[in-house]
């Protein structure tokens, strides 16, 4: 199974003058349509049109990205069952497709956040001392 083709469409971003001290921030992957396609050289494989959206609370901005992405796999056939207005896919392809477009869109957000001056949409890794001193062996 494999994420092939991955590309953004339309990327937006956007700061607010609110200032706040307390923010708190919410990140969510949206599969918003699956089409069944085929293609040389990939064979058959589903089009697969996503949103990918961090909000702030309070509204201090927001970043939204639309894209799409191609997934394929040997058993394609087994993980997917086309009816007439939905396709239905296995929990398996929902969760690999849905991992790659957050991996991706996160490592973008985290630009867009920057650049914009936004808080980051992930919690980096903090250290909390509960001592008052730390001792270290001197260095030679």
């Amino acid at each position: 199974m494999a994420v092939v083709n991955f590309k953004l469409t339309k990327v937006t971003g956007e700061k607010r003058d609110k200032v706040s001290k307390k923010t708190t921030v919410k990140a969510n992957s949206a599969i918003e349509s699956v089409k069944k396609d085929k293609a040389e050289g990939v064979g058959e494989y589903l089009h697969i049109n996503f949103k990918y959206e961090v909000k702030y609370d309070p509204d201090i901005g927001e970043i939204v990205l639309d894209g799409n992405l191609w997934y394929t796999s040997p058993k394609l056939k087994d993980m997917m069952e086309d009816g007439k207005d939905k396709i239905q896919l296995k929990n398996e392809a929902v969760q690999e497709i849905s991992t790659s477009i957050i991996r991706e869109c996160l490592l973008e957000s985290l630009d867009i956040a920057k650049k914009l001056r936004l808080p980051l949409p992930i919690n980096l890794p903090s250290v909390e001392i509960k001592s008052k001193t730390v001792d270290f062996k001197k260095a030679t």
